[in-house]
């Protein structure tokens, strides 16, 4: 009966580890996805300001 018993409170533990690794790959894949569309964002408006620049400046 208690190995029955350890048998189960393994299992629960497993269970909550594989909760909280999806839990964190998660909120993982979110922040990078929120990182990349920033830089490209910052990318995208620095280029605009160097053709704006090169334009302007060649008047």
């Amino acid at each position: 009966m208690k190995v029955e018993q350890d048998l189960e409170e393994i299992k629960d533990r497993l269970t909550q580890i594989e909760a909280k690794l999806e839990r964190r790959s998660t909120s993982g894949r979110i922040l990078k996805t929120m990182l990349i569309i920033f830089l490209s964002v910052f990318f995208l408006l620095l280029v605009i300001g160097v053709v704006q620049f090169v334009s302007n400046s060649s008047v």
